[in-house]
């Protein structure tokens, strides 16, 4: 391969062998509470997941904001209520991350 640096100290990997190359949205994972921000049942641990997004409209869990109209840093700056805004009207707390998102199960 050329014009390509390599770190000799991690092992080549043949991306074009690998099967696990696909972001897979429909995770096993299944919530047993809901999404502050959509509101269906996509976080695990009763609610105490930390660094989670719900694959439905990708709002990430963020255990440092008070209140649904602090911004949250690990959501763009939007508050919770800026993010169901978003979710009514696009489907994900952002336009860009519908493209993402999955249809909630039932």
């Amino acid at each position: 391969m050329k014009n390509k640096k390599y770190n000799k100290y991690l092992p080549k990997i043949n991306s074009a062998e690998t099967t696990n190359d696909h972001h897979d949205i429909e995770s096993d994972i299944v919530g047993n509470s809901p999404c502050p921000c959509c509101g269906f049942m996509t976080i695990p641990n009763s609610g105490d997941a930390i660094a989670y997004i719900c694959p439905v409209c990708f709002w990430e869990i963020d255990l440092f904001i008070q209140s649904s109209d602090e911004a949250s840093d690990q959501n763009h700056g939007l508050t919770l209520i800026e993010a169901r805004k978003n979710y009514h009207q696009y489907g994900a707390v952002l336009p860009r991350l519908k493209e993402t998102c999955r249809p909630p199960k039932k």
